[in-house]
């Protein structure tokens, strides 16, 4: 016998362990998170939950708050790996239009939005740790820097004006669409969304103010 399997063996069976070990502990900081609120909640309330122990969350996330921020770091790659392989996929097909391209990630993320309906107000209810609302910003501008690329707008204070508002209004129907009982609801939520970035975009929206004066 090899004296090189069993060790590798073991070590997967470890790798094993410590992955279901974390998975379990994110799945239950995910329910109480959104029961409890951070500051409510604790690390006691979420081994109980996964039916662990605090000194796995202590050895795997560090506390309460790298366990958050784990579980944010989490929601926000999925959000972005749903936009992401949807504008990939319409490239794909033969889509050029920047617009269109936008729409197509911009649906993808709304309706994952929705699939994880009960984890955005545990990110956007203003109750995390010390330092998020910093770091949410911060991801904030990255959207802002990758619709900027994907509608093809420039550097002008234009384009990043138009850009930012797009963001924004993607993000206010995320909060709409996290808060619909059904997914046909928030698919209108999502395709009313589009079209008003669709008239943006093409600058068709009037306004009852004058031009500034430059």
């Amino acid at each position: 016998m090899s004296l090189e399997v069993e060790p590798q063996r073991t070590g997967g069976r470890r790798w094993a362990r410590t992955e279901e070990t974390r998975r379990q502990l994110l799945d239950a900081s995910r329910e109480v998170f959104a029961e409890k609120g951070y500051t409510v909640a604790s690390v006691s309330d979420v081994v109980a939950r996964a039916d662990s122990s605090v000194g796995s969350v202590y050895h795997h996330f560090g506390g309460k708050e790298q366990l958050y921020l784990a579980l944010w770091e989490e929601y926000v790659d999925r959000l972005a790996a749903a936009a992401a392989a949807s504008v990939a996929k319409v490239r794909k097909s033969g889509v050029e239009s920047p617009l269109d391209q936008f729409e197509a990630g911009a649906l993808a993320y709304l309706d994952a939005v929705w699939e994880d309906r009960e984890l955005l107000p545990v990110f956007y209810a203003g109750d995390g740790p010390p330092g998020f609302e910093v770091m949410r910003r911060r991801r904030n501008t990255e959207w802002i820097r990758r619709n900027l690329q994907v509608l093809g707008l420039g550097a002008s204070d234009e384009d990043k004006l138009l850009g930012a508002i797009l963001t924004a209004l993607i993000g206010e129907a995320a909060r709409m669409t996290a808060g619909c009982e059904t997914k046909r609801q928030a698919r209108r939520v999502a395709r009313h969304a589009i079209a008003l970035a669709q008239r943006l975009f093409d600058g068709e929206i009037a306004t009852d103010s004058p031009p500034a004066p430059e």
